[in-house]
This record gives structure tokens, sequence and C-alpha cells, in this order.
């Protein structure tokens, strides 16, 4: 499944998640454009979860879309920072980076 993220038609603003109005112009229509790649900013390792005593280790990064917009996504594997990404929605509905 692909990652959307919406644009304004107005003033071409790229947001992630989607908003009612703009916040740049205050415009109320988007149009829906698929996100495909972007930068690792920063990562970390969550290697402790709540209720979850023998879960292992889950790797986040910091992502700048080549839109615009930075995320928050699960990495499938530890990368550096700066290193190249490809987004995707994974089966659990949570976004994913693979880098390329």
């Amino acid at each position: 499944m692909s990652l959307d993220m919406t644009q304004c038609t107005q003033c071409g603003l790229a947001l992630f998640p989607a908003r009612y109005f703009c916040p740049r112009c205050g415009g109320s229509d988007w149009t829906r454009c698929a996100v495909h790649s972007g930068t690792v900013m920063e990562s970390t390792v969550v290697r402790h979860r709540a209720g979850e005593h023998d879960a292992p280790p889950i790797h986040l990064a910091t992502v700048q879309l080549d839109e615009g917009p930075t995320i928050i996504a699960r990495l499938n594997a530890p990368v550096g920072d700066g290193t190249a990404v490809r987004l995707e929605v994974g089966d659990d509905r949570c976004i994913v980076a693979h880098a390329l």
C-alpha cells in the first residue's frame, strides 16, 4: 500500500497528515499525492515497550519527505542519518522505510 499526502491546490503546500484548511493560504481544496521516498534525518531504537517483555527492538526514524513534510517511520533495518529511503504502508498500517 502506498503512502499518500495532500497538496493545497491554491499555494502548493504539501502536508501530512491531511488537514481541513491550508495553514499557509487558508485554502480548502486538496489533491492527493503519492509519497515514494525521503531522507533519514535521525533515528533511534525502542528496546523496551510497556507490556511486551519479549518484543524485538523497533527502529524508528525522522524522515524528511522529498515532497517537503517530515514524518516518523519504522525502519525495516538500521540505517544511518542521511540515508535515502523508500516509503510504504505496511500490513499493520505502520509507515515503513526501506533503505535505497
